[in-house]
């Protein structure tokens, strides 16, 4: 085995973390989803707002590695067959705090989904997602705020 003559090259390793990220990154641009989920209520309660990333791929064995190169558990579903398809589909799902650590974690590498990243985590932060509002439910600019990320995110598709 050759030692790298260069940094670059020993980040164009496979086994380097660097590499395992900015493949992971490449496949969330190409196969990914990032969104909003918003969920309405017909009482008075105030609507919900869920982070999620999902990665589609007819290939298990490709969101398993997905998954170990990133670090992150996050549960992988068949999704049910449709008849045109030719083979089994599954989906990986992260949600929530998996959701947030896995763009944290992707944004410097990421190109096509990097605003959609960017406003997601800014909906996080800036939404206060993730705190917990006591009994009285969320303050009203809290949910413009999260309304906004919610459409923000829905015109960078």
């Amino acid at each position: 085995m050759s030692v790298p003559e260069s940094r670059n090259e020993a980040e164009s390793t496979p086994s380097h973390p660097a590499f395992r990220l900015a493949w992971a990154a490449g496949f969330l641009d190409g196969e990914g989803c990032i969104h909003i989920a918003k969920q309405r209520y017909r009482s008075a309660r105030s609507d919900t707002y869920r982070l999620g990333v999902h990665v589609t791929q007819n290939d298990l064995a490709v969101l398993e590695r997905f998954r170990e190169f990133v670090g992150i558990h996050a549960p992988i579903y068949a999704v049910k067959r449709a008849p045109n398809h030719r083979r089994q589909c599954f989906t990986l799902n992260f949600s929530g705090h998996s959701a947030l650590a896995l763009l944290s974690l992707l944004l410097g590498f990421l190109v096509r989904k990097r605003d959609e990243a960017q406003a997601a985590l800014d909906f996080w932060t800036n939404g206060r997602v993730g705190e917990r509002c006591g009994g009285r439910g969320l303050d009203p600019s809290l949910v413009a705020i999260r309304e906004h990320y919610f459409h923000l995110l829905q015109q960078l598709k």
